[in-house]
């Protein structure tokens, strides 16, 4: 199964204009080789192609056993029954998961922990209940991650979900509503990915143009705060893949690498080689203002991964 997946979903997504699904989930996950049960949440974009088939992207968190913090965004294909009429439909997906592992290294002194990422398996059941008249459903899904040497998990989620019609999915201001470009403020939290998580207050100012009907071009100027895992400032740049849900809101994905001008010690490791993985929204408050929230995740290759959680104010020109 190719690793690609992730990327080939998002971009078949993208040229599509049928009918966007938003899920989020909660609910339960037991890791099978230690034999310990834990909680489980996740958020799902998916997009149907045809009445049988689907491709989605969802974040997954997988709780918190014994010496893991491990979560990750997947990608996958979907055979469904029927299509979005009232009743129950039944689903099968299968795909990639790229995972960012917190891992307890039980060490008296020296570094205490370690950030892996990695590649993973994920098979998926769900049976989904449209409502009369609604686009909300309640959907029930089982994921099956297994990561090669790592411990493989089987999670039960329920979730709820919302349907939208009738928007192409083009860039908003490119059908002439706002203009294609945005300066934006953020502000908001950072948590260093470890196992006491630590958190501290971070700001961030956005440059975002538009560069294709589906794509946005960012660069982000972030400081991480002050607290002593996450003495971190830098700049990055990325490319997005956007669609639209309503006339007001978009939602996109974004990445790229993350040039670092400051940061903390790496345990001995001075390459400091970082990326920036964004889960983003954005409301169009009108045709000049912009709210935006996101979720970052800054990877790295020297055990200091963080979340960035930012919301902000964005001015398009």
């Amino acid at each position: 199964m190719q690793r690609s997946l992730l990327a080939a979903a998002a971009l078949a997504v993208a040229g599509m204009t049928s009918a966007q699904e938003v899920t989020v989930y909660g609910g339960a996950l037991r890791v099978k080789e230690a034999d310990e049960a834990t909680f489980s949440a996740g958020a799902s974009y998916s997009h149907p192609l045809g009445e049988h088939f689907a491709l989605s992207l969802s974040y997954l968190n997988e709780g918190h056993p014994q010496s893991h913090h491990r979560d990750g965004v997947a990608g996958q294909l979907w055979a469904r029954t029927g299509g979005n009429v009232p009743g129950w439909s039944f689903g099968a997906g299968v795909g990639q998961y790229y995972y960012f592992d917190t891992t307890d290294l039980h060490s008296a002194s020296g570094a205490r922990y370690t950030n892996d990422h990695g590649w993973a398996n994920i098979y998926s059941l769900q049976a989904t209940y449209h409502y009369p008249d609604s686009r909300w459903y309640n959907q029930v899904q089982i994921n099956r991650i297994t990561p090669s040497g790592k411990d493989s998990t089987t999670s039960l989620m329920l979730g709820v979900g919302y349907r939208f019609d009738g928007v192409k999915g083009d860039k908003l201001h490119l059908e002439g509503s706002a203009a294609d470009e945005a300066v934006t403020l953020m502000a908001g939290q950072g948590i260093t990915n470890s196992l006491r998580s630590e958190s501290t207050a971070i700001g961030a100012i956005e440059y975002r143009r538009a560069v294709g009907r589906y794509v946005d071009w960012t660069v982000t100027a972030i400081h991480e705060g002050n607290s002593a895992q996450s003495k971190r400032n830098g700049v990055a740049t990325q490319l997005w893949l956007i669609r639209s849900l309503s006339p007001k809101v978009e939602l996109g994905m974004g990445a790229g690498p993350y040039f670092n001008a400051k940061v903390p010690d790496g345990e001995g490791q001075r390459s400091h080689r970082s990326g920036l993985v964004t889960v983003g929204a954005r409301y169009h408050l009108d045709r000049r203002v912009v709210a935006e929230a996101a979720w970052n995740r800054v990877v790295t290759d020297y055990h200091r991964d963080a979340d960035l959680l930012l919301i902000g104010l964005g001015y398009s020109f």
